[in-house]
């Protein structure tokens, strides 16, 4: 953790063996940190609106993780809390008084805190450093079942394509990128100048990444980098 990271607004709680803290969860608006004891560098931010929720749907699914193909969650986090257990943790918890206004403001002003912290702290159990981003948060089965259910029955309104609209030209190079497909294509992940990852697939690290082989596909597309990495095929 840098030195100048300021945590004088975050109340510390001890976590037992079972993952419960030594004290109480307020059922309010937080930023929270789930933080190794060993090592203050590795921790995980996260926020929300009804703070107790999020804490014991964590909980719930630490303890259901890789069990009857159940993955649904934050793999680094959860991978480490089973390999390290929940002593090796403590719990931070910022409380935020939001105003009296819509919950899309409400949203805003938490997730503008959230990634007060992911800037200054730089969680290494964080895969995704833009706070409200999806990107790293595994998706369980039914949760895709519960997505095409809910599109049922909704039209598709086609967008109205104006003919005098210019035309994209495709180069030679984009027309290889288009035609790659994710076996064989190296995915190599940087932040700055460092290497993260390195996969041998476009699949593979959309499987890590808990995200579809369209996004990483997007990616190579459009040379577009996404939640502040640089993508490299």
């Amino acid at each position: 953790m840098r030195d100048n990271v300021s945590l004088n607004n975050i109340l510390w709680y001890d976590v037992y063996e079972n993952g419960y803290i030594n004290g109480y969860v307020k059922n309010k608006a937080s930023i929270y940190i789930f933080m190794e004891t060993c090592d203050e560098r590795r921790c995980y931010i996260g926020s929300s609106v009804k703070l107790v929720n999020r804490f014991n749907s964590h909980r719930s699914r630490i303890n259901s993780w890789g069990k009857n193909n159940s993955q649904n969650g934050s793999p680094l986090f959860y991978n480490s809390v089973l390999k390290y257990g929940w002593k090796k943790f403590k719990f931070g918890v910022e409380y935020i008084d939001l105003p009296l206004v819509t919950d899309t403001i409400n949203k805003s002003i938490l997730l503008e805190r959230e990634q007060f912290y992911l800037n200054k702290i730089n969680p290494s159990l964080n895969i995704c450093k833009t706070a409200g981003s999806p990107l790293g948060i595994v998706r369980n089965k039914m949760f895709s079942v519960n997505v095409s259910k809910a599109k049922r029955g909704k039209k598709i309104v086609k967008s109205i394509i104006n003919i005098n609209t210019t035309h994209k030209v495709i180069t030679s190079e984009t027309r290889s990128k288009l035609s790659s497909r994710a076996e064989g294509v190296i995915v190599k992940i940087y932040n700055s100048n460092n290497l993260l990852y390195i996969f041998p697939s476009m699949a593979s690290a959309a499987k890590h990444f808990g995200v579809s082989y369209k996004t990483i596909s997007r990616i190579l597309k459009t040379g577009i980098s996404y939640v502040n990495f640089v993508y490299k095929f």
